[in-house]
This record gives C-alpha cells, sequence and structure tokens, in this order.
C-alpha cells in the first residue's frame, strides 16, 4: 500500500514537471512586430504594442497543476472569443466583455492571474459594456438582452446587485463621469442616455430621444466621459458623434455618412487621449478615424485583416491614463494595444 502511494506520488511529480511540454496545441507567439502609424517620414503617433487573446499574452503564466489538470481533462487554453467592451483600472488590470462566453476576463499582469467574474445572481445572457468607478471599487456591466446593469466588487468577484430593471430597454455602452458623480448608460432601444448616481445608484434622468436634430439620436452605441466630464457618444446610424456637456446638454457633434476618410459606415467604440483627440472605431470600415476635439480628422489607422494593427469587425476602445489604447477587435479574438506617443519621435 505505501509503496503504491509512493509511486503515484512520484508519478504526478513527472507529470507537473513535465506539464510544460504537454500542452500541445498551446504554441508560442513570434516575436511582435514594430510598427507606428502614420509611416515614416512623417512624425509617428501611434505605436503598436501588443495583441491580447490568451493569458500568455499578457506574460501571465499557467501554474503546472493547472496545465495538468486541463490537459487531462482535455479543456482548451482560455482564449477570448468574442470581446466587445473594454476596460482598464489604475493597477493595469485588463477587463474584458465577451460576448460568446458570456462572461468577463480580467487579466491581472501585476499578480500574475486571469480569471473571469463571479456569475451574476441571474446569469449574463448578453452583456455588452463595461465602466470601473475606482474610486468607490464598483464595477458596472451592461447586459443588452436583461435590460440591466450589473455590478460587482472586488474586482469582479464579488456580484452586489443590479440597476435598470423595468427602465433600461437595451443597455449597451456605460462610463463612469467623476466630474458629475454620475454613472452613464446608452439605452439603444430607446435612444437615451440615461444618468444614475454613483453613491446610491439613483435614477436621476437622462437626456436625448429618437431623431436626427442636434442632442436626439439613432441607435447610440457607445460612451466616452472625459476628466472634465465632457460626454462623447456614437450616434450610429446617425453616422456621427455627438458632444455633450457634463449635466447632458448639447455642445456640437462631427461626422456624417460615407466612405472616406472622415466619414462613418458604422461608428461604435469612442473614447480620448489625455489631450482631447476623440478616437472613433467604425466597425465597418475596420479602422480606427482620430479627431481633435473639434472633430478635425486628424488621422487613421487599421483596415480589414488578421495581421497586427488590422481589424475584423472593431467594436469597444478604452483609453487609459497612460495613453494606452485597448481596442476590441472582435472578430479576430482578440484585444489590441497601442500607445499614443503624444508628440514623441519614432
Amino acid at each position: 500500500m505505501r509503496a503504491a502511494k509512493c509511486i503515484n506520488l512520484a508519478l504526478l511529480a513527472v507529470m507537473l514537471l513535465t506539464a510544460g511540454c504537454i500542452g500541445g496545441g498551446d504554441a508560442v507567439r513570434p516575436p511582435l512586430p514594430e510598427i507606428a502609424w502614420p509611416p515614416p517620414p512623417e512624425t509617428a503617433r501611434i505605436r503598436f504594442v501588443n495583441a491580447v487573446t490568451r493569458p500568455r499574452d499578457l506574460d501571465i503564466a499557467e501554474g503546472a497543476l493547472r496545465k495538468f489538470v486541463r490537459y487531462f481533462l482535455g479543456e482548451s487554453e482560455k482564449r477570448l472569443v468574442a470581446p466587445y467592451g473594454v476596460a482598464a483600472d489604475a493597477a493595469g488590470r485588463l477587463y474584458v466583455v465577451d460576448t460568446y462566453l458570456k462572461t468577463v476576463h480580467v487579466f491581472d499582469s501585476q499578480a500574475g492571474e486571469h480569471y473571469t467574474f463571479v456569475p451574476p445572481k441571474r446569469a449574463f445572457q448578453s452583456p455588452v459594456g463595461i465602466a470601473v468607478d475606482g474610486r468607490r471599487g464598483f464595477i458596472y456591466v451592461t447586459d443588452s438582452q436583461q435590460g440591466v446593469v450589473k455590478i460587482f466588487t472586488r474586482r469582479g468577484r464579488a456580484y452586489v446587485g443590479e440597476i435598470g430593471e423595468g427602465f433600461l430597454e437595451r443597455p449597451t455602452g456605460i462610463a463612469v463621469s467623476q466630474a458629475a458623480s454620475e454613472l452613464l448608460v446608452v439605452d439603444t432601444l430607446s435612444a437615451n442616455v440615461v444618468r444614475y448616481a454613483l453613491g446610491d445608484h439613483r435614477l436621476k434622468g437622462g437626456f436625448g430621444g429618437t431623431g436626427s436634430g442636434k442632442g436626439r439620436f439613432r441607435y447610440p452605441t457607445n460612451i466616452w466621459v472625459t476628466p472634465e466630464g465632457r460626454i462623447i457618444v456614437s450616434d450610429s446610424l446617425n453616422f456621427r458623434v455627438q458632444i455633450f456637456s457634463p449635466s447632458g446638454s448639447y455642445l456640437n457633434s462631427f461626422g456624417s455618412l460615407g466612405n472616406a476618410p472622415g466619414y462613418f459606415s458604422r461608428p461604435k467604440g469612442v473614447a480620448a487621449d489625455s489631450d482631447g483627440n476623440i478616437y472613433v472605431v467604425d466597425a465597418l470600415f475596420d479602422n480606427i478615424q482620430v479627431f481633435d476635439r473639434n472633430g478635425r480628422l486628424l488621422m487613421a489607422w487599421g483596415g480589414p485583416g488578421h495581421g497586427y494593427g488590422r481589424f475584423w469587425l472593431p467594436s469597444g476602445i478604452f483609453i487609459d491614463s497612460r495613453d494606452r489604447i485597448y481596442v476590441a477587435d472582435t472578430y479576430n479574438r482578440r484585444v489590441q494595444v497601442f500607445q499614443y506617443l503624444k508628440g514623441e519621435s519614432r
């Protein structure tokens, strides 16, 4: 009996030691290329940094025991399948909403771990957008099919409830306004931006309504709030981006339907860098267009394809305090990461 136990322990030790060699399809990724836009001789403003499909792409190693268990059970390596909403917190954790797997991935490079959000009381049906309130520790995820915003704490490890049931129709984009102490939710079906208080999640009202006039929307999808509180909304079927004051008053808009730079076909994700430049993801152009704060086109990059810096039906975008740009490259099953160079030379 003792001899058999020792043999089993020895076999387990050998398996754990060789777990790194039995990963079958876990191929090593070749070195990343150096790409910048615009290309020389112009001064580069955007640099490609990474493409994240799995934890290892962020140097998050899988433990030997977990790798062996996964191999033994015939499980594949954890990967993104259909990323949409994306966000990052002050500690550098990357949060990615996976619409196919109906969960949220967390890539924590500092802690060296990858995990998914704890299941909420009502399982996700159609998660879309995500927003992080770093001051209060809440993380918000919209569920367009259930018509609610689900609320989590402890970086997604604890579920605390939901808001919007019976009021929101199809919530999609979501953002936190620290300047106004509000949570802003895009309700695509009702063509409104709904406002909630950050402290107690009390409904405060909203703005918008269906139409093509100033401050009106036709199928709004995504939203961004600048540090000073300006609200940027992608007004998809009006083929424009609209900008509002922190209180929701219309300020200006830019864009129209077209197939050339400066125009839109299906604008989705919107974000702004530390200089106030506005980035717009166009899902049908498969590119990112950059405008100044007044709506003048500065540059564009991307195009359809599978290589680095190319996109296939991209959706969400997030820019962190370091001007790192995260783009959900949905049909390529990855999040591409770029760096705004802020006046640096290549």
